[in-house]
């Protein structure tokens, strides 16, 4: 939620209250998920603490399981795939 608050991103916040209904919410939580990771790494770089630590690097493993899983229970998985096969290019 604090990167949701911190992005101003009410329709993630309430794709996290209410969950995946569709392909289209489960693009735009994948391509979140990515800004996430991105704003992970720029508050380790310019030393911004979030939930008490500097380097929160380290939970990106366990997001990207847990993501993972969430879009196979939803039925999802594949648009996870190319939003990640997108953003790694």
């Amino acid at each position: 939620m604090h990167y949701a608050e911190q992005e101003k991103r009410d329709d993630v916040k309430s794709l996290l209250q209410d969950g995946v209904k569709g392909e289209d919410d489960a693009e735009v939580l994948s391509r979140f998920v990515w800004r996430v990771a991105e704003l992970i790494n720029n508050d380790e770089e310019n030393a911004v603490e979030v939930l008490g630590s500097i380097d929160n690097t380290e939970m990106l493993p366990d997001l990207s399981y847990e993501i993972s899983a969430y879009m196979k229970t939803v039925g999802y998985y594949s648009v996870w795939q190319r939003v990640s096969d997108q953003e790694i290019q």
